[in-house]
C-alpha cells in the first residue's frame, strides 16, 4: 500500500469480481467478529465498503472505512447510496500506515478490522500498532488475511488490555 498502485485494480470489472467475492464471505466473517450493538468500529482498508456497511448494520453504528484509493471510495458511496446505506459508512481517505485518524479519536473505537490488508502492505506491524491505538482499552483489533499455505482465511482477534493503552 506505500506505492501509488493499487493491488487488485479499480476497474469497473475489477470491482464487480471484488463485490461477488465479498458477497461471499461476508456472513461468515461477520459471525466470527461478534460484534456487538452499539460497538463503534474502524475498518483499516476499507476497499468498497460491503464489509463496513454490514459491521453497521450489526452494531447499529456508522462504520468508519480507511481507505487509500480514491476510486475505492467513490465506488463504496456509489453502492452505499443504491443500496439506501449512505448513513451507515464515512469513508475516509488516507493509508493504513499513517491512518487518517484524529488525535481525539484515538483510543475511541470498540474495534479495529482489517481483512485482506496486511499482505499487500511493506510494514504489517505498523498497522496492527496504528489499529491498537485505535481502540479503546478492553477494545478489540480482529485480523482477517490469508493463509496460502492451507488455502483458507484466518481470522485473529486480540483485545487491548488497560496496561496497553499509552
Amino acid at each position: 500500500m506505500s506505492s501509488s498502485h493499487y493491488t487488485h485494480g479499480s476497474s469497473e470489472a475489477e470491482q464487480q469480481r471484488l463485490t461477488a467475492l465479498n458477497r461471499r464471505l461476508n456472513e461468515r466473517c461477520i459471525d466470527a467478529a461478534q460484534l456487538a450493538a452499539g460497538e463503534r468500529v474502524v475498518d483499516f482498508g476499507a476497499g468498497l465498503g460491503q464489509y463496513s456497511r454490514m459491521m453497521a448494520r450489526v452494531t447499529g453504528v456508522p462504520v468508519l472505512g480507511l481507505e487509500r484509493s480514491p476510486e475505492q471510495i467513490a465506488e463504496a458511496l456509489r453502492q452505499a447510496a443504491a443500496d439506501d446505506e449512505t448513513a451507515m459508512i464515512e469513508m475516509r481517505q488516507g493509508d493504513v500506515l499513517d491512518p487518517p485518524l484524529r488525535d481525539d479519536e484515538l483510543g475511541q473505537f470498540d474495534v479495529a478490522h482489517a481483512r485482506f490488508v496486511l499482505e499487500h502492505i511493506p510494514d504489517p506491524l505498523q498497522v496492527v500498532r496504528n489499529m491498537a491505538r485505535a481502540v479503546r482499552p478492553g477494545g478489540r483489533v480482529i485480523l482477517s488475511d490469508d493463509d496460502y499455505d492451507g488455502l483458507r482465511c484466518r481470522a485473529t482477534i486480540w483485545m487491548r488490555s488497560a496496561r496497553q493503552s499509552g
